[in-house]
């Protein structure tokens, strides 16, 4: 009897520990269950390593195929980046507004170079290449803040490289004349400033070039008598031989972007003209207030004031516009723009008098040319008529009548003085 109650014993101990075992088991395979299958487990973060790495390899190649694309632009002449080394030097100078202190040549991005003087820099609103126009701003060439801002546009004189790089045109500096309608306005070289053979051509034909039985450009400068009678004669360029060489040397020259206003100044002496849209002008006389359009002015005096403009800058000078560079300015823009700019008259842009620069007559940032008013330039017309001489040379279009044009030479007094005389 005793030793079945011993079995028994054993027994019950026995079935005790095996469902002990049996919870313990359970319980460590659910441990290791989750461990495996859980959102921390094993496969879970397996799955999450898996998708990083197919992440990255997605990213990796977009960034190949971005950098492949990049240079396949460059290598196609499409362009490429917009860090500084991929910007002309026109763009760096535009986009960092520096004022040069010394002459400084800049290249646009098809190789024109543009010479920027010492005082000036390269306009905010500028274009990029020579072809659109490059616009530069006077910052401390002037001593005189009312002059100052001023702004002039680059006209390029031997090799101009257009904006498509597949051709480039040899732009001569000299005396046109130019077709009519029907010809397109084709420049028709008259007179060379200089050729290869002859360096000072100006100088040597200059007297006795003739355009249109009475223009020629005079190489001696004289001040000029404002005189409506037979005793009156035009003023003419200050310096032609400065002006030819000047050319020569630095590939161009710059005419005034807009029509003159007022300054400062408190006399024919010391007045000086402003290159910037005028704030106001007169259709009865002249107002000598700071950025007020100029006319109201005979040949004679403007040539004082554009001369006296710059008299005090050591980096640059200025004069009233002479014959080569009112005919070259018209070739560079037609050569820049493929249209018929000569033959363009004032009243199909605008019919009244209005502030220059406020209108659509801007062409390769050049404003004016051919609406608005009359320019006096230095060009000599030996026409007279009874008592009367008409030694002066008015260029442009003008807003009350179609007849003229951005070509057109118009013959005047030296004394006359009204609305729509200016320079």
């Amino acid at each position: 009897m005793k030793e079945k109650n011993k079995q028994r014993t054993s027994q019950g101990v026995t079935l005790i520990a095996l469902v002990v075992t049996i919870v313990i088991l359970i319980i460590l395979a659910a441990v290791s269950m989750n461990m495996v299958l859980g959102d921390q487990g094993i496969f879970k973060k397996a799955q999450e390593g898996a998708n990083s790495m197919y992440d990255a390899e997605v990213n990796t190649q977009a960034g190949f195929n971005s950098i492949t694309d990049e240079i396949d632009k460059i290598t196609s002449g499409q362009g490429g980046g917009t860090t500084p080394e991929d910007k002309s030097e026109i763009e760096q100078a535009k986009e960092s507004g520096e004022v040069f202190d010394t002459k400084t040549p800049l290249e646009d991005e098809h190789g024109n170079v543009v010479q920027v003087p010492a005082g000036f820099k390269v306009a905010e609103d500028s274009g990029d290449t020579v072809q659109q126009g490059i616009v530069i701003e006077d910052v401390s060439a002037s001593g005189d803040a009312a002059v100052q801002g001023s702004q002039f546009v680059w006209i390029p004189v031997g090799t101009f490289i257009k904006d498509d790089k597949s051709t480039s045109n040899e732009i001569i500096l000299g005396r046109y004349t130019f077709g009519d309608e029907a010809t397109n306005g084709e420049p028709t070289l008259v007179q060379a400033a200089y050729t290869e053979e002859e360096p000072e051509n100006y100088l040597k034909h200059g007297d006795t070039e003739i355009i249109k039985s009475y223009y020629t450009e005079l190489s001696e400068y004289r001040e000029g008598v404002a005189s409506d009678g037979t005793d009156g004669l035009n003023a003419t360029a200050k310096d032609l031989a400065g002006f030819v060489n000047s050319v020569r040397t630095n590939g161009g020259y710059y005419i005034a972007r807009y029509e003159a206003s007022f300054a400062s100044g408190t006399s024919i002496d010391d007045y000086k003209a402003a290159s910037k849209e005028s704030e106001g002008y007169s259709e009865a006389s002249m107002s000598y207030t700071e950025g007020t359009l100029w006319n109201f002015i005979n040949q004679v005096d403007a040539s004082k004031v554009a001369i006296n403009t710059y008299s005090g800058s050591s980096s640059v000078k200025s004069d009233l516009m002479n014959s080569y560079a009112w005919d070259t300015a018209i070739v560079y823009i037609q050569e820049a723009t493929g249209k018929d700019y000569a033959n363009q008259d004032g009243p199909s842009i605008n019919n009244q008098l209005t502030d220059t620069g406020t209108k659509q007559d801007e062409v390769c940032k050049i404003n004016d040319m051919a609406s608005n008013l009359w320019e006096w330039t230095t060009e000599y017309s030996s026409y007279t008529h009874t008592s009367h001489a008409y030694p002066c040379t008015v260029r442009g279009g003008y807003f009350s009548s179609s007849n003229y044009n951005t070509a057109y030479r118009i013959f005047s007094t030296a004394a006359i003085s009204y609305k729509n005389y200016r320079f």
